[in-house]
């Protein structure tokens, strides 16, 4: 890599008489000064015999001086090597640096694009409407379009508080640059204005609770087993199950018609979610498949292909706020977790949550979406927890007063859920206290004793709408209603009488319908929930 290289020119190196001769001998005497130690020829013809300084020959000594340079230099070229290595690992690791980097900034610049396009869907969502559906409006003097507007702001709400989570998590590495502290104003500010619309919604409704049901219709029969409803954000589009098939219906002041049928399922279809900002839904089914169905342009739907990661029923469905991800629970006894690609509508399997011995029943994620609780055939009440990396892991194992399979779970607060058990006829609440969640014994709902042997089953959902402090679910062949109380006690408000331990409903997101499908009559019952 090295070689010497004498900086002087050896054609202008003369004797210290100026002979114009070339040097071809050095005097090794460190009394004499540079010119003087060099001869030329005609230097050594002239030399004096008693003059007995140690000469040597210029050549020699210039190999003897390279010779000692390229040992020095191959001690230097080796430590130099090693060191530019060095360096070089350390530029690699500036542009892994520099990558990462620009790739994180690329992904929050991602989410705020898909942000910005969510909320202008919002809006061309709801700048739609129909003639004939408004005109009946304004003739029964219904305020559709205050309904209309309040879950319209509820779906933002929910956008921007999803969005602002994902981006500050990535923004906090970020910290020590001088654009950090801007880029949090901007986003608190974003966070104010979300938590407005809830107390604005809050004042609007006047701390309206749950008072009755008020029938509606019961016109619309199916003889094949219905096993779950569900409604868009809107509540003009409802989906049911219909054994293996799937019914869209037109929901329009609690009565429904049936517009479209969808069959990709090869057995019952057991459970549904809708998304609340976007138009798809995703059904589970018997067989074990889960699909995603995203409604196109032409009111058409299009189904992604079937996943078949669990090997059993898929018994739950759950999404996430932000609708990246979809956590399932099946009787295979595990939760797996999913990517969800909506724009390529297609589900890709993430991994599994494996402590549940028996089949999964229910599972709830809190509101700001750290803690999971799921409950199962085993008697289990289990609470996962995300760790740094956003990723589901083993907490704890939730002590109870019972010992009774779980087939229902639900969190209504950041920090305490209900569980309705199988046989007994009580609703349990749960809260976290030091840093464990505990049975609350105090809090405990006592349902009306109920002789025969119906038993709780887990298809029918705990329905919970905070802002219209509305629990609905379903205890044996009864239809409940809730609410809580000042005092944090939940008090019954309503039980209805399906007459029948088969029975499969839901409440309209907006807390307006009630709707279920029973074995006993085999039709569709709609009432709707009265509020004071």
């Amino acid at each position: 890599m090295y070689k010497p290289k004498m900086i002087e020119n050896e054609k202008n190196l003369h004797c210290l008489m100026k002979h114009e001769l070339p040097v071809t001998m050095v005097i090794l005497d460190s009394k004499l000064t540079q010119n003087q130690r060099l001869l030329c020829q005609e230097c050594i013809d002239n030399f004096e015999s008693e003059q007995t300084q140690k000469t040597i020959g210029f050549k020699k000594i210039v190999q003897k001086i390279e010779d000692n340079k390229q040992q020095q230099l191959s001690i230097l070229e080796n430590l130099i090597i090693s060191n530019i290595k060095q360096v070089e690992s350390f530029q690699i690791e500036i542009n892994n640096l520099k990558s990462m980097i620009i790739q994180q900034l690329d992904q929050i610049i991602n989410n705020t694009k898909d942000w910005i396009l969510n909320l202008k869907q919002i809006g061309f969502k709801y700048s739609e409407y129909s003639f004939f559906k408004e005109l009946d409006l304004i003739i029964i003097n219904q305020q559709n379009n205050q309904n209309d507007q309040i879950n319209c702001q509820n779906q933002i709400k929910i956008l921007n508080q999803s969005q602002i989570t994902k981006i500050n998590s990535k923004l906090e590495q970020f910290k020590s640059f001088q654009e950090y502290q801007q880029l949090k104003n901007i986003l608190n500010k974003l966070n104010e204005q979300t938590q407005n619309i809830f107390i604005i919604q809050q004042q609007q409704k006047q701390q309206l609770s749950p008072n009755q049901l008020l029938f509606i219709d019961n016109t619309i029969e199916q003889k094949e087993i219905c096993n779950a409803i569900v409604f868009d954000s809107t509540g003009k589009i409802m989906v049911s199950t219909c054994e293996n098939k799937i019914l869209i219906w037109n929901f329009n002041n609690g009565k429904i018609q049936k517009v479209q049928t969808l069959s990709e399922h090869q057995k019952d279809v057991i459970c549904l979610i809708y998304s609340k900002i976007k138009n798809y839904f995703i059904s589970g089914s018997n067989d074990g498949s889960i699909i995603l169905w995203k409604q196109l342009n032409n009111n058409q739907w299009q189904s992604s292909k079937p996943q078949c990661e669990h090997k059993k029923q898929i018994n739950c469905i759950i999404l996430t706020q932000n609708e990246n991800q979809l956590i399932s629970g099946s009787l295979d006894s595990l939760i797996n977790v999913w990517r969800i690609d909506f724009i390529n509508n297609q589900l890709t399997f993430l991994y599994s949550l494996q402590k549940h011995t028996n089949s999964v029943t229910s599972q709830s994620l809190n509101e700001s979406e750290r803690v999971l609780v799921s409950c199962g055939d085993d008697k289990l009440i289990i609470i996962w927890q995300k760790d740094a990396n956003n990723k589901w892991t083993f907490q704890q194992v939730v002590k109870q007063s019972i010992q009774d399979v779980g087939t229902h779970v639900k969190f209504i607060k950041e920090d305490q859920f209900i569980l309705l058990p199988y046989k007994f006829n009580c609703l349990y609440v749960f809260q976290q206290k030091d840093g464990q969640f505990q049975e609350i014994i105090e809090k405990k709902v006592q349902f009306k004793k109920i002789n025969y042997g119906y038993l709780n089953q887990s298809f029918f959902p705990i329905i919970f709408i905070k802002d219209k402090n509305l629990i609905c679910l379903r205890h044996k062949d009864y239809i409940i209603l809730l609410k809580e109380q000042n005092d944090g006690q939940l008090q019954i408000v309503q039980e209805l009488d399906c007459q029948h331990w088969n029975i499969f409903g839901t409440v309209t997101n907006n807390g307006q319908y009630l709707i279920y499908w029973g074995e006993n009559k085999m039709k569709y019952e709609i009432y709707e929930i009265q509020y004071k």
